[in-house]
């Protein structure tokens, strides 16, 4: 047992001592890679007529039964190789296990009511009725009625086939089809299926009193859109899901009238992390839950609006976004005994001592006019989860352990709460919160054109505080009035397409009434607004969107190009999970066109932007690439064409090229990207577009160029601007603070060598232009 592991076990047993019945406690642990040369899958269990508890493993090379009534010394007593596959899913009914592959091995059926006396179980498998047979499932499930489902068998559109199992559970017989998609995962129960179809994202609850004629009662979506198994209640009214996907959840939903189903709660182990969960599972008024590589996690759920984690025990040396750690967890031994199977570390024997969590509850309004506040942030310090109060103003939380503990509460327009609260184990705590409103004031920002000093309309502004973001657009006479609260520095950003977008950092209070910026003519857009760019696309995933890129493994990143306002960028396919196969460009292509801007009037036209291309192969020749493409209304140029594969993670790379001559100037230029992947060669295949701008000389990324010496910055000490000396070409620029918060960034060329600095606070700042940092302080006149 590792360190993590000991001093995990350590923390339970005494916080169960001092605090709490609550505790996951290691008792073995069974190496399958020294046992059988075995990664493991899923595991479930069976307790014979004696009381002997066994542990019912899949492996990735066949079956293994482990008696572990002996918590401390489980012994193997069964094993059957079988075709290698990293799917094998048990299940149990009566004296019977019954286990699904994604190998062509069929539905292997094992005797298990030999055991004690004997380990010589009778086999069978079973692949279907002979006019309709099939080889292969991805899980299976067996309800007391004598009733197995199997799920995403590889017939028809690998749904659920079902079997009765009372006559003879060696044969079963097929009585029946649930088979509207792919279904992953399911569980039975009085005649109700609960089934998770993980591609199309949703659950759905059906009728199965006649097996021979299941009815769909209802849908519904999960929060991820990746629903990979469901688990109901106790009493029925609620159902619990996973999706398996990075920093997904485990969600609530109260079913009790299926016309209306509602999300009520939605957990993680740690809140925005990028684990994946994978198997919930419904013991009394507990949810045990595989969890990938944060192990396994327990959650009270005696109020299903309400799920407190009350502990995890961490079966994998590691962290990681992916499918590592804790495949499947049995937790329904009488003994209170779980077995887990760990993918690469093996199967773990645990004892599980279940407690109630302290739960507060409180409802959060404003002082003034008592009216509830919704949206409220609630922090229970220490909890897995920052809760937000409702549209009752009621907010829900807990902890695993009776103590003090701090709350702070939290609302745009507010100020804060934090008051220190005493919880105690299996009761509820009721805190509620009066939060006093903020007075606000009033700042009109007002957007000029920069060599006219004419309004500019129609600009949009976006001022940015930690705690809120205001958004606007500037009117006839270019000016927009925002109510603020806080007295602050802001992040302020202006822009309109045909003009260059600025980012300033102003420091904002109740005396400044009034902003005037100006902006210069120009085509630039960082993507910080939406000027109009649009998609034309048939690929069946992965068209262009605008958004901060969600990073998958080896290939996006997680990172928009330098130099610019704010974190976002145009990239396709942006989806959340880390797998970079699941939502790359496919089946098709994805175009991404510019508004209409115009190169007349411009002597030495250069188009700048940043890119990046990721084209990983697939069998058979490669046909991807990432073209770019220049058009003045009548004709159409090549710009630039990358060529796939190229297969390293993606990065942003910086062009500046030279327009005169590839094509005439109108006053009706565009530009396009176009991406695709078509059926027949399959790659994985992305791409990402930031920093446009047109300029009248090139301009390239700071890492690509080169400065002279004899720059210089003055007035150093200075206070409302800070001057540039020896700027030979056009620069781009960051001025930061020490904690390294970039305030301000820009261009600089020879005739635009100044920048404003007015609205930065005194202090020390570091200038970096091409490379090269440089000093500047800020003081008083």
């Amino acid at each position: 047992m590792n360190l993590l592991r000991i001093l995990f076990v350590f923390q339970c047993a005494f916080f169960s001592k001092a605090h709490s019945q609550f505790s996951i406690d290691s008792l073995s642990h069974i190496d399958y890679q020294a046992l059988h040369g075995a990664n493991l899958n899923d595991v479930w269990g069976y307790t014979d007529e004696l009381g002997n508890e066994y542990a019912i493993v899949g492996t990735s090379k066949g079956t293994s039964i482990v008696d572990i009534t002996n918590g401390a010394q489980p012994q193997e007593v069964f094993w059957l190789a079988g075709t290698e596959s990293i799917w094998r899913d048990p299940c149990v009914f009566g004296d019977f296990a019954y286990v699904t592959t994604e190998a062509e091995d069929g539905l292997l059926i094992i005797d298990l009511s030999p055991l004690p006396q004997s380990t010589n179980l009778p086999t069978a498998i079973y692949t279907g009725p002979a006019s309709n047979p099939w080889q292969s499932a991805h899980t299976c499930f067996t309800s007391e009625s004598g009733y197995g489902y199997i799920f995403g068998a590889n017939r028809d559109n690998q749904g659920v086939i079902i079997l009765d199992l009372n006559n003879n559970p060696m044969q079963p017989q097929e009585v029946g089809v649930f088979d509207i998609s792919y279904v992953h995962d399911g569980y039975e129960r009085n005649d109700t299926l609960y089934t998770a179809h993980i591609y199309d994202g949703y659950f759905c609850i059906v009728d199965v009193s006649n097996h021979s004629n299941p009815v769909l009662l209802a849908t519904h979506n999960t929060p991820n859109f990746f629903t990979h198994n469901i688990w109901p209640s106790s009493d029925g009214q609620t159902v619990y899901t996973t999706d398996e996907i990075s920093g997904a959840f485990v969600a609530a939903f109260d079913i009790s009238d299926l016309q209306q189903i509602t999300e009520i709660d939605r957990v993680q182990t740690t809140q925005g992390t990028s684990v994946i969960p994978h198997n919930t599972h419904v013991k009394g008024d507990y949810l045990i839950t595989s969890y990938y590589s944060d192990g396994i996690v327990v959650h009270d759920a005696h109020d299903p609006s309400n799920l407190i984690q009350l502990g995890r025990y961490d079966t994998y040396p590691g962290q990681t976004p992916g499918f590592d750690g804790c495949w499947g967890v049995f937790p329904f031994f009488n003994s209170n005994k779980a077995v887990a199977a760990d993918i690469t570390e093996g199967l773990y024997v645990l004892q599980i001592n279940y407690s109630p969590a302290a739960s507060l509850i409180g409802v959060v309004k404003d002082l003034a006019t008592g009216q509830v506040l919704s949206g409220v942030s609630v922090d229970l310090l220490g909890a897995a989860m920052s809760e937000l109060t409702n549209a009752q103003g009621v907010y829900k939380t807990g902890m695993a352990f009776s103590g003090n503990y701090i709350v702070e509460v939290n609302k745009p327009g507010y100020y804060p709460q934090t008051l220190q609260v005493s919880l105690t184990e299996g009761t509820t705590t009721i805190q509620n919160f009066n939060l006093l409103a903020i007075p606000p004031y009033t700042l009109q920002v007002t957007v000029l054109d920069e060599s006219t000093n004419a309004p500019i309309s129609n600009a949009q502004i976006k001022l940015v505080h930690p705690q809120i973001v205001h958004q606007g657009v500037s009117n006839g006479i270019g000016q927009e009035d925002f109510t603020l609260f806080y007295q602050d520095t802001y992040e302020l950003v202006i822009g309109k397409w045909s003009y260059e977008t600025k980012c300033l950092n102003p420091q904002i209070d109740a005396t400044t009434q009034q902003l005037t910026v100006y902006l210069k003519k120009g085509y630039y857009d960082d993507f910080t607004f939406d000027f109009g760019w649009s998609v034309l696309a048939n690929a069946q995933t992965g068209n262009w969107e605008r958004a901060i890129p969600n990073p998958t493994t080896n290939t996006v990143f997680d990172y928009d190009a330098q130099y610019d306002c704010f974190d976002i960028c145009m990239v396709t396919g942006n989806g959340t999970n880390l797998n970079p196969d699941q939502n790359d460009v496919d089946n098709g292509s994805t175009s991404l066109i510019s508004p209409i801007f115009d190169l007349n009037g411009l002597s030495t036209p250069y188009l700048n932007y940043a890119r990046s291309f990721f084209c990983f192969h697939g069998p058979g020749n490669f046909d991807d690439t990432l073209s770019i493409w220049l058009s003045n209304g009548l004709q159409t140029v090549l710009i630039e064409q990358i060529i796939g594969p190229e297969g390293n993670p993606m990065q942003w790379e910086y062009k500046s090229i030279e327009l005169n001559g590839l094509i005439p100037f109108t006053n009706t230029m565009m530009l396009s990207l176009s991406i695709a992947d078509y059926p027949g060669n399959p790659n994985i295949t992305e791409a990402a577009f930031d920093h446009f701008s047109i300029t009248n000389a090139s301009v390239l990324s700071a890492t690509n160029l080169e400065i002279g010496q004899n720059i210089k910055l003055y007035p150093n000490p200075g206070h409302d601007q800070l001057k540039i000396q020896g700027i030979d070409r056009e620069y781009a620029y960051e001025i930061s603070q020490l904690d390294g918060k970039i305030c301000a960034h820009g261009l600089l060329s020879p005739t635009v060598n100044t920048v404003d600095t007015s609205y930065l606070p005194n202090g020390f700042y570091f200038v970096d232009i091409a490379g090269k940092r440089l000093s500047w302080i800020k003081t008083r006149q």
